[in-house]
């Protein structure tokens, strides 16, 4: 009976004292944000597309293309050579002075666009490496929990197979171990399936090779969340890339309704003509000027709907950046009560429940020793301590993950750099 209580010591002691892995096996967070910024194809991708749109900002303010046009005008019978003029002409278009300001202005909103995008794929794709190495680290942690309790059960499951056979122990404890310890095999599998799943989403997120693997995960011990909900939704209205870019979908709409009101301006044609006359030998230059005629009746309809539509796009981009802003305060809101409360069941955990669930296994093993208890009070407490250990290994999972939504939220990748 002593060298089985030392055999369940030995297998209790890593359960509620679990030490983090070495330093050598550790895969840390930083490294793999840092990865992720340089080779996730989701951000090369907003990237590229922020190139595109800044691409775009020189062209929209230059002139059109000139038009080349060379004549032969009266040949008879289409005879090129006998024709009686000949002209080559070169005509310029000048739209009206603010007009092609006003085409890079929008341009370079496109561009700005692009950037907030592309900040806004950042935010997402560290949030989804943040949670995922979250639920790594939990997995992994629950796993070690699960392989020693297991450890555990079979060294009891065998002391009652032997005392079943000594006649000293029912049938009901030999099952009863046997189902303990099946149920925990069954939740080290489930734990594993769920470890794969979080390095396959790391993996896809770091666009790491089929070969490649992720190493054990870490996370502090101790859980904090030092800066007040004010600051973060103040912080939010600041940086939060989605409503700096809503907020752009507003200054794009006033520029496109700018842009409306300048189609009833004319724009300016100017032509160079070279002329020459074969037959008399005549030679010559015709210089040509026109405007267009924005305020014809057929082209006020169009032109008046167009300044209709703006105005009605710069009040639904007003209603949609008021209904982000409120999203966004709702979204941060939710986060920090969530961590606040996983914080403090964290501490509730480690400060009692925890505690008590190891007290209880003790007395139980006492008692089984001493005689005075049994091996089921013993599985039953050592039940209880692997779940309630596990379930404090998932409040802290869901406090990594809300820390993770407060940064998505505020738009920045650190809560620590806000003051």
């Amino acid at each position: 009976m002593t060298a089985y209580l030392c055999g369940l010591l030995v297998a209790f002691t890593p359960l509620c004292a679990l030490s983090g892995p070495g330093a050598a096996d550790t895969t840390r967070l930083s490294d793999l944000v840092r990865e992720s910024l340089a080779n996730s194809p989701e951000i090369a991708m907003a990237r590229a597309g922020m190139d595109v749109m800044g691409s775009r900002i020189v062209p929209s303010a230059s002139l059109p293309p000139p038009e080349l046009t060379y004549m032969r005008e009266g040949m008879p019978q289409f005879r090129y050579s006998d024709a009686m003029f000949s002209r080559l002409e070169i005509m310029q278009v000048f739209p009206f002075p603010g007009k092609l300001a006003t085409q890079r202005s929008i341009a370079e909103i496109g561009a700005d666009h692009a950037h907030h995008d592309h900040m806004e794929t950042v935010s997402d794709v560290l949030y989804r490496l943040k949670s995922a190495y979250a639920e790594l680290w939990a997995m992994q942690r629950s796993i070690a929990i699960a392989r020693r309790t297991g450890d555990l059960l079979r060294q009891a499951h065998a002391v009652v197979r032997a005392r079943y056979s000594a006649g000293s122990a029912g049938e009901e404890e030999v099952l009863k171990s046997s189902l303990e310890s099946s149920r925990n095999d069954n939740m080290f599998l489930t734990l594993r399936q769920r470890e794969l799943s979080a390095k396959a989403v790391i993996m896809a997120i770091l666009n790491r090779e089929d070969s490649d693997t992720i190493g054990v995960a870490a996370m502090p011990d101790s859980l904090a969340l030092d800066v007040p909900l004010e600051t973060l939704l103040a912080q939010a209205m600041e940086t939060r890339p989605m409503l700096l870019h809503d907020s752009l979908v507003v200054d794009e709409q006033k520029a496109l309704l700018t842009q409306a009101r300048q189609e009833y301006l004319p724009d300016l044609r100017i032509g160079v003509q070279y002329m020459t006359a074969p037959l008399t030998g005549f030679n010559g230059w015709t210089v040509s000027a026109g405007i267009t005629l924005p305020f014809a009746p057929w082209a006020l309809v169009a032109r008046s709907g167009r300044i209709d539509e703006s105005e009605a796009g710069i009040d639904r981009a007003a209603a949609s950046l008021a209904a982000s802003r409120a999203m966004v305060r709702s979204g941060i809101r939710q986060d920090y009560a969530r961590a606040q409360a996983d914080r403090e069941q964290s501490d509730a955990y480690r400060r009692a429940i925890l505690p008590r669930a190891e007290g209880a296994f003790r007395a139980a093993l006492a008692a089984y020793g001493s005689g005075k208890g049994d091996l089921l009070m013993v599985l039953d407490s050592c039940r209880m301590l692997r779940d309630l250990s596990t379930e404090e290994l998932m409040i802290r999972m869901d406090f990594a993950k809300s820390l993770a939504g407060l940064e998505k939220e505020t738009g920045v990748q650190e809560l620590a750099r806000i003051r």
